[in-house]
């Protein structure tokens, strides 16, 4: 489970119980009941004395050093929530993207500690995603401050599904646009790398032998507004350090600073042949929350007499993707629908717009498969195409998707459906999404 607890007192507590559990085994005859809990807490405390106690709640008096952390993945917004803190409590704030060089782990370890120097409070601002990193960071800065505390910013990524998470944070990244280091729009590859930063992800385990060491948890919903996210963690973290919650007006304040803040180291990422992102996007789209190939397998399996030829040569050349999306206007229909190309572009300057995408039904010829969409919520978003629909996939290359428009206007308005199969959908799907630019 996730750690929840202070770590000097609680793994006392651990060590005495084992001990207990050897020598005196009928003291937790009624565990597993949940009775004799509070006896056994009571006798432990009994038995320190007050020298121990006031030793252990020394950990959290306010000249105590705190090491706070976020564990994390791209685009979650640790890094403006960290400027924020840093300046609101001026806090020592690391920032993992600021050190260059081969060593930068080492570096970045000796930063914090030099950050001790001169300050109680140090921000390691780094994703701290995986174990190891969670490991090595506490280790190192254990070795010159034994009792520092460890507080925890935690992006829980269980209650969403990844596809969900990915639209949510690919997004942030876009709207920040080049106020990062190195991750930036511009970079063509980011996309990869924020699907690898979430596929890698550790969650936080008290039973993994690290974790364990973790103070204080402040818990963060990935989906929450930034300043939704600032406030609670202000909340959580004052009572923690024993220090005065700030004001609204100037927690406002420290934010606009924080989403105002430009980078002034640059790293360098080399940038594959792919379009350039400086020229703006090529599209907008309905980028969605939906296993398209689970749908499908169950879909073909609970109706047999459904031709599944087609779906068949899309899962043997392995032509369905991970990521669908819904696409609302192309740059080509920009002269004919400006209006619409720029509500799209204001949409996206801000926190994602979610949507709901109802899907009526499934379209396909021998080389191409798509939905069918025949109502999106909110009503105002609107797609520029005669019929909205997801491209489920193409047979191969020399089959371009956009060939999937064509099918439908023909099968679905134009009434031509020889060599098309339509089946519909019943129940129809309602999936969610969120509004992003493509290029």
């Amino acid at each position: 489970g996730k750690p929840r607890v202070t770590y000097p007192l609680s793994n006392r507590y651990i060590d005495w119980v084992k001990e207990k559990i050897s020598n005196d085994p009928d003291l937790f005859k009624e565990y597993k009941k949940n009775q004799g809990i509070i006896h056994v807490r009571n006798l432990f405390l009994k038995q320190l004395n007050d020298a121990q106690l006031a030793q252990l709640e020394c950990c959290s008096a306010q000249n105590v050093k705190t090491l706070i952390f976020p564990v994390a993945t791209i685009g979650c917004g640790k890094t403006t929530i960290s400027l924020a803190l840093s300046i609101l409590f001026k806090f020592a704030h690391i920032q993992n993207d600021n050190i260059t060089g081969k060593k930068s782990r080492v570096e970045f370890y000796k930063s914090i500690i030099e950050g001790f120097n001169t300050h109680d409070v140090v921000i390691a601002d780094r994703n701290n995603h995986l174990l190891e990193l969670r490991k090595t960071l506490m280790n190192s800065v254990r070795e010159s401050y034994p009792s520092v505390r460890i507080v925890v910013i935690y992006w829980d990524h269980s209650e969403r599904s990844l596809n969900e998470i990915f639209q949510i944070t690919s997004q942030r990244v876009v709207s920040r646009g080049s106020n990062h280091q190195s991750l930036t729009p511009e970079n063509p590859e980011y996309e990869k790398i924020v699907w690898r930063f979430l596929k890698d992800f550790e969650p936080l385990d008290s039973n993994n032998g690290v974790d364990d060491k973790i103070d204080n948890m402040i818990e963060l919903d990935i989906s929450d507004d930034i300043k939704t996210n600032l406030m609670l963690t202000v909340e959580k973290l004052c009572p923690i350090l024993g220090v005065k919650i700030p004001n609204e007006i100037d927690i406002s304040n420290a934010l606009k600073e924080a989403t105002n803040y430009k980078p002034t180291v640059r790293k360098i990422v080399s940038k594959s042949k792919s379009k350039s992102r400086s020229s703006g996007p090529g599209y907008f789209m309905i980028a969605l929350d939906f296993d398209v190939s689970g749908y499908l397998s169950n879909y073909f399996a609970n109706h047999p007499k459904v031709d599944s030829r087609t779906y068949k040569k899309l899962i043997y050349n392995n032509r369905i993707s991970n990521e669908h999306h819904v696409t609302l206007i192309h740059k080509s229909d920009l002269l004919e629908n400006q209006e619409l190309w720029e509500q799209y572009k204001n949409i996206c300057t801000g926190e994602p717009l979610k949507v709901k995408v109802h899907i009526d039904k499934l379209v396909f010829n021998e080389k191409i498969m798509a939905f069918s969409v025949n109502a999106i919520e909110p009503s105002h978003v609107r797609s520029a195409n005669r019929i909205p629909h997801i491209t489920i996939g193409t047979i191969d290359n020399s089959v371009p998707s956009v060939l999937s428009n064509d099918m439908l206007v023909k099968a679905l308005i134009e009434n031509k459906k020889s060599e098309v199969t339509i089946a519909l959908l019943e129940p129809e799907v309602v999936c969610d999404g969120i509004i992003k630019s493509g290029w």
